[in-house]
C-alpha cells in the first residue's frame, strides 16, 4: 500500500510542477526581441523543468531495470539475461541513432542559447531517429503477426 500511495503523491507533485511551470510560460510574459520576434520569459525555465524530469525518468528506468535484473539473477541467471536483452538492444540502437546524428549548428534568427551545439544537436537527432526505428519496427512486427496468424 506504500509504494501506491508514493506514487499518487509523486504523481500530484509532478502534476503541481508542470501545471506551475506551464502556466509560467504560457501566461507569464513575452519580451520582444531586436526583431520585433516575442519570446515567452520563461522558454529556459520549461527547458530545464523538462531536462530534469527526462532525467529523473531515463535514471529511475535504469534503476528499475537493474534492481529487476538483481531479482530475477537470483532465481535464474540465464532468464535474468534474457529480460535484460531488450534494454541493450534499445541502448545499442540510441547509440547508433547518435552516430547517425548531425552535429551542423542550426541556422537559428535570433537564438544565442548553448542548445544549438553539437552534443544537443546529436541529442535531438538521436530520439527522432530511435523514435523512427520503433514506429517502423511496431509496424513490421504487427504486419508480420497479422501475417503469420492468417498463416496458420
Amino acid at each position: 500500500m506504500i509504494p501506491t500511495k508514493f506514487s499518487k503523491y509523486f504523481f500530484y507533485l509532478l502534476l503541481i510542477i508542470s501545471l506551475i511551470t506551464g502556466g509560467l510560460y504560457f501566461f507569464g510574459g513575452k519580451v520582444t526581441t531586436v526583431t520585433g520576434i516575442e519570446v515567452p520569459v520563461y522558454t529556459n525555465l520549461l527547458l530545464i523543468v523538462l531536462c530534469g524530469m527526462f532525467g529523473a525518468a531515463v535514471t529511475l528506468t535504469v534503476l528499475a531495470v537493474i534492481g529487476k535484473l538483481i531479482e530475477r539473477f537470483r532465481r535464474s541467471p540465464k532468464y535474468a539475461i534474457r529480460s535484460v536483452l531488450g534494454f541493450f538492444i534499445l541502448a545499442f540502437l540510441m547509440f547508433l541513432c547518435w552516430l547517425f546524428g548531425s552535429t551542423n549548428a542550426l541556422p537559428l534568427q535570433e537564438y544565442n542559447g548553448t542548445y544549438n551545439t553539437p552534443c544537443w544537436l546529436r541529442l535531438t537527432d538521436m530520439f527522432i531517429y530511435t523514435t523512427f526505428a520503433l514506429i517502423g519496427a511496431a509496424v513490421f512486427l504487427i504486419i508480420g503477426f497479422y501475417i503469420g496468424r492468417k498463416v496458420r
